[in-house]
């Protein structure tokens, strides 16, 4: 097939095309009114592991990240503005720095938990800034980011924990190339 751009053919493209358009209407659309802060990271995290996971390219959750922020802030969803890119795109980078670690231990509940607790974790930086932006005390400051980030890191850690089962039945369907843990890239 034929690469296009950054490297990702067309079906890949559209895929990532899909899963940052599945993040931004999961935000928009069910909008649980739970009053517990960092629900929206359980979908965030589970499509950014999806895509990375499903296109096996570097970068790609990176990218669906990017799609999503650029979306939200052209139609206006956030209120957090050019930082909401931001705020999509670090999480990303997380995941698909953990992408070689995840390949390896596909079995590993435990690993996938671990994997989105990190990446919900990496919104922290925006928390901080755009409330200190605000001009909030510090100590409300600490107080306020680490209520919304430790609670987004349990919701991160369980949407996590689906995606090695999904990843399971996209195999078990065709819909996904089966993986071969011994395999390491290179053509033998």
């Amino acid at each position: 097939m034929r690469n296009h751009m950054f490297g990702f053919t067309l079906q890949e493209s559209l895929f990532l095309g899909f899963c940052s358009l599945l993040i931004l209407s999961t935000k928009l659309l069910l909008r649980l009114n739970l009053k517990v802060p960092g629900h929206s990271m359980f979908f965030l995290i589970l499509f950014l592991l999806l895509a990375a996971l499903c296109v096996r390219k570097p970068w790609s959750a990176t990218m669906a990240a990017v799609m999503a922020g650029l979306l939200g802030m052209f139609t206006g969803s956030g209120k957090l503005g050019p930082l909401g890119l931001v705020s999509y795109v670090l999480p990303a980078l997380v995941v698909d720095f953990c992408v070689p670690f995840l390949q390896r231990s596909r079995r590993s509940l435990l690993a996938f938990a671990c994997a989105g607790f990190l990446a919900a974790g990496a919104r922290a930086p925006v928390s901080l800034f755009s409330e200190w932006m605000v001009g909030m005390d510090l100590q409300v400051l600490f107080l306020s980011t680490a209520i919304k980030t430790g609670s987004g890191m349990v919701f991160g850690a369980m949407g996590a924990l689906p995606v090695p089962a999904l990843l399971t039945k996209l195999e078990a369907r065709g819909l996904l190339p089966t993986s071969n843990p011994n395999d390491s890239g290179a053509a033998s």
